[in-house]
């Protein structure tokens, strides 16, 4: 092989080798975007009745909060049962013999332990709102009735009120 050949093969080498690491390092680059836009959108911040909180005087969101925190534990113990139920239900997909019966009597088993946490935290809420003023309640009404419309920012929720926008006409 000639010397213009080695040369020629040489560059083509280096061509591809730098072509490779490019792929690879941009590779890397788009999956780590991708999996921060994807947490982003799995996770979107607090809970809309942490944000329902933001239409009350500063006083009271503390206590609005405190309120909430008041059973947090519990309601995480049953969420994180509920998972691991709804977890042991999909498992079950793939045993043989398959029980369908058997699947959806554990996914309902799942369901039912969300909805019990569910009421635990509405009810708290509803407790929480007999004590507002009939304007505070209103406002309150408003944010945890309007629909979730809030776009994301930075794995951050901006809501429509910080946007210029009133979370509810008010009252006449």
């Amino acid at each position: 092989m000639s010397q213009r050949h080695l040369t020629i093969a040489l560059f083509v080498s280096l061509a591809l080798n730098l072509f490779a690491v490019g792929a690879i390092v941009g590779g890397l680059v788009v999956g780590a975007r991708f999996s921060q836009h994807r947490q982003t959108l799995i996770r979107p911040g607090p809970p809309p009745f942490w944000d329902a909180a933001q239409t009350l005087p500063a006083a009271q969101q503390e206590a609005f909060h405190r309120a909430l925190r008041g059973d947090a534990l519990e309601v995480r113990r049953k969420l994180m049962a509920a998972g691991e139920a709804r977890r042991e239900a999909w498992s079950e997909l793939g045993a043989d013999p398959f029980d369908p019966t058997a699947v959806r009597r554990d996914l309902a088993r799942a369901q039912a332990m969300e909805m019990e946490a569910r009421s635990i935290v509405e009810g708290r809420v509803v407790d929480f709102a007999g004590e507002l003023s009939a304007e505070e309640r209103d406002r309150l009404a408003g944010a945890l009735s309007r629909p979730a419309t809030r776009r994301m920012h930075g794995g951050r929720r901006e809501a429509d009120e910080e946007r210029g926008r009133p979370l509810r006409e008010p009252a006449p």
